[in-house]
Formats: structure tokens, sequence, C-alpha cells
């Protein structure tokens, strides 16, 4: 048999019973065009305050949004969007909800050259991946965006601390890996204990596990199976050691996540107050 089409019979097969819908989660916001839209008010912190519901949520990019999508936004009362997405990303997939809502977008690019889909494409096809190459290149990512995009992170988390940006949305293209750490940053600095944090992180898997299964399933068959699903899985999931790796490398370079945010994000004490307000009851 061809092997084209042998590769192409065996990908049927390996898809079947992988398009299941992600799983509810009481803080999902149902919208055709993503996955991954939660809001994350109800999270406590540590001194017995919850986040405000209604007021910050995270999502992946909404590519193609429908009519009612826009309807769920607009209820939603969204006034600001901020687009983690690199600048090739966004010339690639302009904004959409601008172009329907009256929504104001900041751009605050983050991208990490040794993960460029290009370049993670072309190694996948050939078979030139090494075992662990690519957890390990995400677990550098995550350090790199803690470390060298401060100055996004600290525009960020400041525009929170005015309400006239709330309620406001953070996305990047999956919503998992810079939203995950620009949102637990965030979450830390409202004083949500850390084991939240990383449960709210964990929770982009469930709404992105069939198209983790669809997508390994894909990039494996396409490379001839030279590259094993599991190596492209590093990819596609947040696991434990990615978002552990962002605080290590916090508390290595600051000593601690109280002089991270004051040294590294040029948060001082009553714009963290701000915050707090903000978006805590």
């Amino acid at each position: 048999m061809n092997r084209h089409i042998f590769a192409a019979l065996i990908f049927v097969f390996a898809l079947a019973g992988c398009a299941a819908p992600p799983p509810p989660h009481p803080s999902s916001v149902k919208v055709s065009a993503g996955r991954n839209f939660r809001d994350l008010g109800g999270y406590a912190t540590v001194d017995g305050q919850h986040i405000k519901e209604g007021l910050l949520y995270r999502s992946d990019y909404l590519k193609k949004v429908s009519t009612r999508d826009v309807e769920v936004v607009v209820a939603l009362g969204i006034k600001t969007v901020y687009d983690f997405r690199s600048v090739k990303e966004r010339e690639k997939d302009p904004p959409t909800l601008p172009k329907v809502s009256s929504l104001q977008v900041v751009s605050l690019p983050i991208y990490y050259a040794p993960l460029d889909p290009s370049v993670m494409r072309r190694k996948i096809l050939r078979g030139e991946v090494e075992k662990g190459e690519f957890q390990q290149a995400v677990i550098e990512s995550y350090r790199a965006y803690a470390l060298d995009y401060r100055a996004q992170l600290s525009t960020f988390i400041i525009d929170l601390s005015d309400p006239s940006n709330l309620p406001a949305l953070v996305h990047c293209t999956h919503g998992k890996d810079r939203t995950g750490v620009a949102v637990a940053i965030t979450l830390r600095a409202l004083g949500v204990p850390q084991e939240t944090v990383m449960k709210d992180y964990l929770l982009s898997n469930k709404f992105w596990e069939s198209e983790a299964r669809r997508l390994s399933c894909f990039a494996s068959c396409a490379s001839f199976f030279r590259t094993p699903r599991n190596e492209v899985r590093a990819l596609l999931e947040v696991r434990p050691e990615y978002l552990d790796a962002s605080f290590t490398a916090i508390d290595e370079k600051y000593g601690s996540f109280k002089n991270y945010l004051n040294q590294g994000l040029g948060i001082d004490e009553q714009t963290l107050g701000r915050l707090r307000t903000a978006l805590l009851e």
C-alpha cells in the first residue's frame, strides 16, 4: 500500500473519538469561537476575600466570532481585551471582536522564538524531535515569559487596577501558556494561594484535551510516526512543571514574589491596593 494512503487511513482511525467537546465547568463561558473562555471570579484569597465574578475573563483567541458570540461578549459588559499574541500572530489573524463590538484592544506582544510554530512544524514533520526536547523548550519559555516580558505583565496588572478598564478579557492564541502565566501572576498578586493558582492553570487541559489528542494524532501521522505523539503533546498541554518554572525563575532572580512585583514589575503597595480593591470583595 502507498505509504501516503496508509498514513491517511491511520490518521482517520486515530482521530475517531477525538473530537468530544470540552467538559462543562462552572466558570466556563459558552462561545462557539473559543474553547477556553472562563470567568476568574470566585477564587478565594489567603485572607478570606474572593475575586469578584464578571470582572476578569481569560480565553483563547476568538477567531470566527458568531452573532451569538458577540451577544455573549456584549452581555458580559467587557470593555478591554488584552492580547498577548505576537505581532506576527496579530497580522495573520487580526482581532475580530473590535469589528463587531466597541471594545478597546491592548496589544501586549509576547514572543518566544524557539517555539515559533513554523520551527516546531518543520521539526515534527521531519522527525527531528529529540526525547523531551519540546517539554524543555516550553519550560524555558515559561522562564522567559516571567522574566523577559515584565513590561507587558506590568502594564496588564496596572491596567486591571483601574476600574474603568473592567470587565476585561485576556487571551493569547490558545489561552493556556502566555495567558496562563499572566493570569497566575495576577492571581498571586491578588493573594490567591499557589495551590488554587495551579488548579486554575491546569483547567486548560480540560478544555483543550480533545484538540490535543486530535493534533497529536495528526502530527504523528504526518511525520510517518517518526515523531511520537507524547512529544507533540508537550506543546499542547499545560503541566505543573511549566508554571513552576515561571515561579522558580522569579524566586531565583528576585528572592520572593513580593520583590518581583515591586522590583521586577514596578508595582508598589498603592497600586497593589487599588488592584485588590478593584477585583476583590
